[in-house]
Order: C-alpha cells, then sequence, then structure tokens
C-alpha cells in the first residue's frame, strides 16, 4: 500500500486525537510557514517577469498619442538586454524547481 492513513498508522486503528491548541486539526504554524514561503516565490516570479519585460524595454520609443505607429531609432544596452535574460531565467528556475517538487519521479 503506497499510502497509509492516521488509522492505519495508529496502535488498534484508533484515530489519534488533534494536538493540543490546534484548531480543525491543523498545525497552524506550519500552515502559516507554508503560506509565507508560497507567496514570497510568487513575489519573487511575478517581479522578475516585470523588471525583465521593463528592462526589454529600455529604448524602445514613447507611445504616440495619435496613434502612429513608431519605429525604434535607438539600440537597447546590452547591461539591459542581459539583465532581462538573467530575470527571465530566474522565472524559468523558479518553474522548473516547482515541477521538480511535485513529480516524485524526478528524486
Amino acid at each position: 500500500m503506497l499510502h497509509s492513513t492516521i488509522q492505519d498508522a495508529a496502535p488498534g486503528g484508533v484515530r489519534a486525537a488533534a494536538p493540543e491548541g490546534s484548531f480543525l486539526g491543523v498545525d497552524w504554524g506550519s500552515f502559516v510557514v507554508v503560506f509565507l514561503v508560497a507567496f514570497l516565490a510568487t513575489v519573487v516570479v511575478v517581479v522578475s517577469y516585470a523588471v525583465a519585460l521593463r528592462l526589454l524595454s529600455v529604448g524602445a520609443p514613447l507611445d504616440a498619442t495619435d496613434g502612429a505607429v513608431t519605429v525604434r531609432v535607438g539600440r537597447r544596452p546590452v547591461a539591459a538586454t542581459a539583465g532581462a535574460y538573467v530575470c527571465f531565467a530566474i522565472g524559468v528556475a523558479a518553474v522548473i524547481y516547482g515541477i521538480w517538487l511535485i513529480i516524485p519521479q524526478f528524486h
């Protein structure tokens, strides 16, 4: 059997009582830690993607108010392009790491 339940683990098949001070049998301290880590990881991925897009737009002309199409007149700085690629790589690495954590055959 791949999955065991609390009944399987408890002696005599009796369910274990919820720990003292827990509501609905949930360890709220661990829940908060998982929530904060997931939230911070999301913020890092979203911010790195936004910064990458901003760095790629360096040197682009401003939008015309009359609806005319504008063409890039200068080149984007190499540092901005490299920084954008690094920011995109951070997001891709986070996604690949998340997939690695989810799929048990990978580890």
